[in-house]
C-alpha cells in the first residue's frame, strides 16, 4: 500500500490534515494576493479533505466545532477586505478547536498492556484475518503461541461476524481466560449500518463478560465516512472496560509490503507481524497464588 493510502487507513491522515490547515491559517492571517493566497486555499482544502476522510470516530459536534472555523479562515484569507486582527480571530478559533481534538485523541493512540497471568488462556475470537483462507500460512495466533510459550486456541472462523461470533464464545472452557476479538470488518463490507453493529458488538461482549472473561479488541480500520462504527465500537469497550487496540496496529500489517495476499487476507509476513505486534502488548504476569 502507498504511503497516502497508510495515512488514511492508520488514522494518521486527522494529523496530516490538522497541520496543513494550521500551517496554511497561520500565513493566512497575513497572506498577500495572487499565486501565495492560491497555494494556500489549494493546502487547506487538501487538510480539510484529510481531517473528514481519515474516518477517525471523533463526536460529530467536535468535527462541526473545528470544520467552521477552518472554512472561516479560508474564506476570510481570500478577501481583500478582511483585516488581519479578523483573520487572527478565526485563526485563534481554529487553534483551540484542534487543541480540543489533539486532547480527545491522543488518549486513544497509546499503545495498551494486555495482562495475561501465567496459568490464563488467550483465546482468539475473529474472522478470517485470524483464521486464514487455507492458502498455507500458520495463521498469526500460532505464531504469537510459539513465540511467547503460551497457550494460545484460535476459534476465528473465516466470514464471521459480530453476531455469528457468538457461537465461538462456548468454546472457551474457562472462567478467566483472555479473549482477543478480531472482529468486524465484515460487519463493515456488509454496511447493515453503525447501530446494528453495535446492538451485535455489544450482546458478543456482554456475553464474554458474563463468563468473567478479561477482553481485549482491535479497533477497526474503517472506510471514509464510517465514522460511526469506530464510534460505536468505542462506545462498547468503554462501557464494559474492554481494552481496546488503536487501528494503527492492524492497519499497518494489511499496509505493509507484501503483508497481504488480496489487500487483506495476510501472507506469511502478515501473520508473522501481525503476532510480533500482539507479542509486544501483552503482560506476562505470575501465577496467582493458591487459595
Amino acid at each position: 500500500m502507498n504511503p497516502l493510502g497508510l495515512m488514511f487507513l492508520d488514522g494518521t491522515a486527522l494529523f496530516a490534515g490538522l497541520a496543513l490547515v494550521l500551517g496554511a491559517g497561520a500565513v493566512f492571517v497575513r497572506s498577500g494576493t495572487g499565486l501565495l493566497r492560491s497555494v494556500l486555499t489549494v493546502l487547506t482544502l487538501a487538510g480539510l479533505a484529510a481531517v473528514i476522510l481519515s474516518a477517525v470516530p471523533l463526536p460529530g459536534w467536535l468535527y462541526a466545532l473545528w470544520i467552521l472555523p477552518a472554512g472561516a479562515v479560508l474564506v476570510l484569507g481570500n478577501v481583500s477586505g478582511a483585516t488581519p486582527a479578523l483573520r487572527f480571530r478565526a485563526f485563534a478559533v481554529l487553534l483551540a478547536a484542534s487543541v480540543a481534538i489533539l486532547l480527545v485523541e491522543m488518549p486513544h493512540l497509546r499503545a495498551p498492556r494486555i495482562r495475561v497471568a501465567a496459568e490464563q488462556p488467550l483465546y482468539v475470537v475473529g474472522d478470517s484475518i485470524s483464521a486464514g483462507i487455507g492458502s498455507g500460512e500458520r495463521c498469526w495466533p500460532e505464531v504469537l503461541a510459539a513465540s511467547r510459550s503460551l497457550r494460545v486456541v484460535n476459534l476465528a472462523e473465516p466470514g464471521a461476524t459480530t453476531q455469528s461470533a457468538l457461537a465461538q464464545i462456548p468454546r472457551i472452557a474457562e472462567s478467566n481466560a483472555v479473549v482477543l476479538l478480531e472482529i468486524g470488518g465484515n460487519d463493515l463490507l456488509d454496511r447493515k449500518g453503525a447501530e446494528i453493529f453495535e446492538t451485535h458488538l455489544d450482546k458478543l461482549v456482554s456475553s464474554l463478560r458474563a463468563n468473567g472473561h478479561d477482553i481485549a479488541m482491535f479497533e477497526l480500520p474503517p472506510f471514509p465516512f464510517q465514522n460511526a462504527f469506530g464510534r460505536a465500537q468505542r462506545a462498547v469497550a468503554k462501557r464494559h472496560a474492554v481494552v481496546l487496540i488503536p487501528r494503527r496496529h492492524f492497519a499497518r500489517v494489511l499496509g505493509m509490503e507484501n503483508g497481504t495476499l488480496d489487500g487483506l487476507h495476510l501472507t506469511q509476513k502478515g501473520h508473522d507481524e501481525m503476532a510480533r505486534r500482539v507479542a509486544a502488548l501483552l503482560r506476562m504476569e505470575p501465577a496467582s497464588a493458591p487459595k
